[in-house]
């Protein structure tokens, strides 16, 4: 029963927060410009988040298996929403810095977060049930573009981006009240202290050999990749290709209803055919869609390009395996390792993209391609994983 109130939970927040979140992600890259910055700022940017998020994933990943996952998700969830009222209010672009360090400060509650959802899925059904708890927020994060375009073709994209983080404050803070409802999976006797935060993640990094340290290498690497390009597609669209910020907001709206229907397509996979095959099968459809963004030159070359890029998803399949192969006990630690080698690469990643784009925009998506396919390979002879 407690498993059940807390994935309804889970999942209502996750519905209640994505669409606005959705939405601030369509012209972000392009409001850091807005407001002063340059291409190099918005990977510098990306790289301080990234950073500091997973330095706080480490702390949070220690907290989730001492305290308890509750007691990290529901504050932190809190400090979020308030943390996102730093970009309603930013006079420039350096105050974009400010907000996404404190707000990455914040997110340290995702390991927990993620702790939660392995503690409460059976095993033999992860990869459908991780798919299940992302559906909703899939669905309603597909009225994140479309509001988007409308706020910012009518306010204009400076206060349309202050209106849109507004909206992320708020749906935030009413995440944060809603998940008190939370009821706790784990808790620990063990005393905070640092030397025992220090052991506990040394024991930890035990459990590292083997196919869990594999799979922590592969997956972090690809999205190491993946923000090596992304946050600069936006950018690539309108001001290389030249599309107008309303067709862009369509494109991204096109993108989202597809990446919905392969995330539970993949998620259903996940547990049939295994988590490796899965995986691999996102990977490469990422890579093709990669290698044509960099070919395309007009809106609809460029539009088939985003849509084979999202035609599968690897996530199900990635985050059921981690679950499959982490202890309970160490789940909260395991995913905050996860998350401080994921962060550090897509940090810097992040911010070789920005120096990449400015040398040769189409170069830097047709790299990210070619590096994605060792890690194709790769996630092959990763486990299959418990299939149904």
């Amino acid at each position: 029963m407690n498993s059940r109130r807390n994935f309804i939970i889970i999942t209502v927040t996750w519905a209640l927060m994505n669409p606005f979140t959705s939405a601030v992600n369509v012209y972000f890259s392009l409001f850091i410009l807005e407001l002063g910055g340059s291409i190099v700022d918005v990977g510098l940017i990306n790289l301080v988040s990234m950073v500091t998020l997973s330095v706080s994933r480490l702390f949070g990943g220690y907290l989730a298996d001492v305290l308890g996952r509750k007691r990290v998700i529901v504050p932190m969830t809190i400090l979020y929403a308030f943390s996102n009222l730093i970009f309603v209010f930013a006079p420039d672009w350096r105050f974009l810095l400010i907000g996404n360090f404190i707000c990455s400060l914040a997110l340290m509650y995702q390991p927990a977060l993620m702790a939660l959802v392995g503690d409460i899925l059976p095993s033999e059904r992860r990869g459908s049930g991780v798919s299940l708890m992302n559906a909703p927020s899939q669905l309603l994060g597909l009225a994140g573009p479309p509001l988007a375009t409308l706020v910012v073709s009518s306010q204009g994209l400076e206060r349309g981006m202050r209106i849109l983080f507004l909206l992320v404050s708020l749906s935030t803070l009413l995440a944060g009240i809603i998940r008190l409802l939370l009821v706790e999976t784990y808790s620990s006797r063990t005393e905070l202290s640092f030397g025992h935060a220090i052991k506990e993640y040394r024991n930890a990094l035990r459990f590292m050999r083997g196919d869990l340290g594999k799979l922590i290498a592969i997956s972090s690497s690809v999205v190491g990749i993946y923000n090596m390009a992304y946050p600069y597609l936006q950018v690539y669209a309108v001001k290389y290709l030249g599309l107008s910020l309303e067709l862009w907001g369509l494109l991204s709206t096109l993108t989202a209803i597809i990446s919905t229907i392969s995330l539970l397509i993949s998620g259903y996979l996940t547990d049939r055919i295994g988590r490796n095959l899965t995986m691999a099968l996102g990977y490469l459809s990422a890579c093709l869609g990669l290698l044509l963004i960099s070919l395309a030159r007009d809106p609809l070359s460029f539009s088939i390009a985003l849509i084979v890029n999202v035609t599968f998803a690897s996530s199900p399949a990635s985050q059921a395996l981690l679950f499959d192969l982490t202890r309970e006990e160490v789940r909260g630690k395991i995913n905050a390792i996860n998350g401080l080698v994921e962060g550090s690469l897509s940090g810097t990643m992040s911010a070789v993209g920005g120096l990449i784009y400015g040398f040769s925009a189409p170069f830097l998506f047709s790299l990210a391609s070619l590096l994605l396919i060792p890690l194709i390979i790769g996630s092959l002879k990763l486990p299959r994983g418990k299939i149904s």
